[in-house]
């Protein structure tokens, strides 16, 4: 970027800070990522490296004064690891949730359930039987690189587990049952998540899947028979927000979620264990039309999407023009940005419209950078929050990421917008339009 767009640009965002009442707020630092829920009752279950803490929601539900308004319906429309419904679940308040990615929907359902104390000693008791046999594993898979994945006495044993698991006839235990062997399989891969898709362990344990499956399946029982039961579970739905307008979604006191990040990550690459060898996705082109219905985050996406300009703030517009002159890896990453902040449009004014009045959206979102120019994904979605119709209450920047040497050298004094932030928007007290 030449020094005169720089000038031009840090000008603009310094003017939308002010505008929009932005603040640094340490106390959400630890906040906005999931490592520290790690070893957190129910939320240990699986790691989402791209879910927060659930401190995070009951510290936004204390700053924003709904704590205690127990008539609150909550809203989040990227569900990912849960975290949002299953703190609302446990504070007392309805809630409603999407969540596109077939594995994480399956793993919310078991976490936000409730469980009798006889299903749970079913579950408990639960032992496989290891004596089935399973012919040519590999050959039940259309995923290329199963045989990579997992060596093929490994990937029996799997099967051996599910088989076991199909003989329960109570469907809260077996969908129980069958989440623990999810939350295994990463572990017991001969790959683990890292970046933007899998790579190969260094080091691959000799794991026994039996051992790992019974360890986890003892951890999901600690934590169920130690939690107190709470009577109202969230409504989610296995589909993409995009697609609200197929459902009865209102009177929302307020949303609070974070979307997929405008950072090229595609999660459905980053499941692809689970998706797979859960049984979730049994082609590519059944992978291929859910990546399709997704928020258009990464360059897998449907990127041949049709929109006219109704989304393009002056912010966003001075973004794509730096861009379209600027050297990227992929060219096709202006048009993934264009049409992400266009998806973003249309849900905020979907959200709009179904929240009450005084209530609240809150996005939970890190900003991006390419070609040394930070995306500043959280001025333009309070830009666009504004424009259909919300008030932007203030920005909270929970933490900014650090960057090497050479890239602050190259990003220069925009460094300080590759942070992590929450927009707070408020519906004004004019009437409710659903």
């Amino acid at each position: 970027m030449n020094n005169a767009l720089m000038t031009k640009l840090i000008k603009n965002y310094t003017e939308l800070d002010v505008k929009y009442h932005t603040n640094i707020d340490n106390s959400y630092h630890s906040l906005v990522n999931f490592s520290q829920t790690k070893n957190s009752p129910i939320h240990r279950w699986f790691y989402y490296q791209e879910g927060y803490s659930p401190d995070l929601v009951i510290h936004i539900f204390d700053h924003l004064g709904i704590t205690h308004k127990k008539n609150t319906f909550v809203f989040d429309p990227f569900a990912g690891s849960g975290t949002t419904l299953l703190v609302s679940k446990q504070m007392g308040f309805d809630s409603y949730g999407f969540e596109i990615n077939p594995f994480s929907s399956y793993m919310i359902k078991l976490k936000t359930r409730n469980y009798s104390a006889s299903d749970l000693m079913e579950y408990k008791n639960f032992v496989v039987s290891e004596d089935k046999k399973i012919d040519n594993v590999y050959k039940k898979y259309e995923l290329k690189i199963i045989k990579n994945l997992f060596d093929e006495d490994r990937l029996i044993d799997i099967e051996v587990i599910k088989v076991s698991i199909r003989n329960v006839k109570n469907s809260k235990v077996r969908d129980l049952l069958y989440g623990a062997l999810l939350c295994i399989l990463t572990t017991i891969s001969n790959y683990r998540k890292g970046g933007n898709g899998l790579k190969r362990k260094k080091v691959n344990k000799n794991m026994d899947v039996f051992t790992e499956f019974y360890k986890k399946k003892d951890e999901i029982y600690a934590d169920l028979n130690k939690v107190r039961h709470y009577e109202k579970e969230p409504n989610i739905v296995n589909d993409s927000c995009l697609n609200i307008n197929n459902y009865d979604v209102k009177n929302i006191g307020i949303s609070l979620f974070s979307p997929p990040y405008a950072n090229c990550f595609d999660p459905f690459e980053v499941y692809k264990i689970e998706l797979w060898v859960g049984e979730f996705v049994n082609s590519y082109e059944d992978l291929k039309a859910k990546r399709r219905q997704a928020l258009t985050s990464n360059l897998n996406a449907n990127l041949k999407k049709e929109f006219d300009e109704v989304h393009r703030t002056n912010l966003l517009s001075k973004i794509l023009q730096i861009l379209s002159n600027a050297e990227l890896w992929d060219k096709r990453i202006i048009k993934m940005l264009d049409t992400y902040f266009f998806d973003m449009y249309c849900l905020l004014k979907e959200i709009y419209l179904r929240t009450k009045k005084s209530g609240y959206c809150v996005i939970v979102v890190g900003n991006s950078s390419y070609a040394n120019t930070p995306v500043a994904t959280d001025l333009i979605l309070a830009e666009l929050g504004e424009k259909v119709g919300f008030t932007v209450k203030e920005i909270i920047v929970g933490r900014t990421n650090e960057t090497s040497s050479q890239q602050h050298l190259k990003i220069g004094d925009l460094k300080e917008y590759i942070r992590e932030s929450l927009v707070v928007l408020q519906k004004g007290k004019q009437k409710y339009c659903l």
